[in-house]
């Protein structure tokens, strides 16, 4: 069995909510803007990108070229400048959120005590060096996965059953050998690609 994984309410059991709260305060004070204006511009670039179907652009470079655009009325920085700033932040800053991260313990040692096969599919809305820290703020690491889904390596996003068959291509599995567990309707998306559903509360039996 292959076990794709959700993170947000899955992985953790804080909600997402709470997370970006955390989150938009330490992005705004690095960019010393008010949160408001951050979060909207954030999240309106994030919209754009999730709808764009676009197959030989991956959702970072999506991100980026509406951020760079939403941003030119505060400052005509180039899409270089920004990645520049978004690794420092994530190198550096974006350490604060970890205080609102609030691991689900009983899945996350499950995991670290099977000898299943995982992946991390939570929605790729982050660059590989924040997914990275956020699998360490809750107690796992990389190697307790067989792929990771970031911005980078992923043109879909959830729920477009396009996220679960670019990584069952590129891993040449069969959906029917895989689970998915999450919290989400974004997550039962996966059904429309083969992969079962299972609630987060209602998984521990399938992790031995």
């Amino acid at each position: 069995m292959i076990i794709f994984l959700d993170y947000d309410g899955t992985l953790t059991k804080n909600s997402e909510e709470e997370f970006l709260k955390a989150y938009f305060y330490m992005l705004s004070k690095s960019l010393n803007m008010p949160i408001e204006t951050v979060q909207k511009i954030v999240m309106n670039s994030i919209t754009a990108a999730m709808q764009d179907e676009t197959p030989d652009e991956n959702m970072f470079d999506k991100f980026l070229d509406r951020f760079v655009l939403a941003m030119t009325p505060h400052g005509n920085h180039d899409k270089i400048y920004w990645i520049d700033f978004f690794t420092d932040f994530y190198k550096n800053d974006f350490d604060y959120v970890k205080n609102a991260i609030i691991p689900n313990e009983e899945l996350v040692n499950r995991i670290k005590a099977s000898n299943q096969q995982f992946i991390f599919a939570s929605n790729p809305l982050f660059p590989e060096i924040a997914v990275l820290k956020r699998i360490e703020f809750v107690g796992l690491t990389p190697k307790n996965f067989i792929y990771i889904a970031f911005m980078e390596n992923s043109t879909h996003v959830k729920p477009n059953p396009k996220f679960f068959t670019e990584i069952i291509d590129k891993l040449s599995i069969n959906p029917r050998d895989c689970l998915m567990i999450g919290d989400s309707d974004f997550d039962k998306s996966s059904e429309l690609a083969g992969i079962k559903f299972v609630h987060v509360n209602d998984s521990f039996k399938y992790i031995t």
